[in-house]
């Protein structure tokens, strides 16, 4: 009896790690997705806080007073987008702690298999797959750092501009400006890379992704 059932229940180990294991990178790729959407918002986001700098630059009124409706919309984009840059950071703490599950969770099933050319096959699929998320952190950590930066040099033409909203005092800080509207450009290109760079790793590991969807609909699983 005894012997019967023990095939049985090896084999039903062997189906929850399978399942485990496609669960595990649907969940990874449903983050990654969300931090690419965020990167594109993020992305969004600097474009409209440049335009606002660009305009209170470009169209300055003759007096403050006429110059601060255009510096309120400056202030309030500036708000979104560092409210918009912690929100990407948290996402991208998510999806990191999803795709180390995933890939930590393959590299211990592996460690099950004691056939030299299938244990090796699976060493080189995880590793492809999992550099593309190490492409990802290094994006990610390089690109965190710019918006950081980036905020902090907007942060500072806002309180230039809080106390000095004249023709002259726009057109005094109109260097550091234009400065600013390069970094945010550049901003926006180090962010359009790493959306990139999402998409690839979420395309990876996507064939997987529908697996599970495929067996959950078989099992009845939801």
């Amino acid at each position: 009896m005894v012997r019967q059932v023990l095939p049985l229940f090896l084999l039903a180990i062997a189906n929850a790690c399978v399942s485990s294991g496609y669960q595990r990178a649907s969940a990874t790729a449903d983050k990654t997705g969300a931090y690419r959407d965020d990167l594109v918002q993020l992305g969004e986001q600097v474009g409209l806080t440049t335009e606002a700098l660009r305009a209170l630059s470009d169209n300055p009124g003759d007096s403050p007073r006429s110059n601060l409706e255009t510096f309120e919309t400056f202030k309030r984009e500036l708000a979104n987008l560092e409210a918009r840059a912690a929100h990407s950071r948290k996402t991208y703490g998510k999806m990191d702690g999803r795709a180390a599950t995933f890939f930590g969770g393959w590299n211990e099933d592996a460690a099950l298999i004691t056939d030299a050319d299938l244990k090796q096959s699976a060493e080189a699929r995880r590793t492809a797959l999992q550099a593309n998320y190490r492409k990802l952190a290094e994006g990610h950590g390089a690109a965190d750092q710019a918006s950081g930066r980036f905020v902090r040099t907007l942060t500072d033409l806002r309180l230039y501009l809080e106390h000095d909203l004249t023709a002259a005092g726009i057109a005094s800080a109109k260097g550091s400006i234009q400065k600013a509207l390069a970094e945010g450009a550049a901003l926006r290109e180090q962010l359009h890379q790493q959306v990139r760079a999402t998409d690839e790793a979420r395309d990876a590991i996507a064939p997987l992704k529908d697996l599970a969807t495929s067996q959950q609909a078989r099992t009845g699983v939801r």
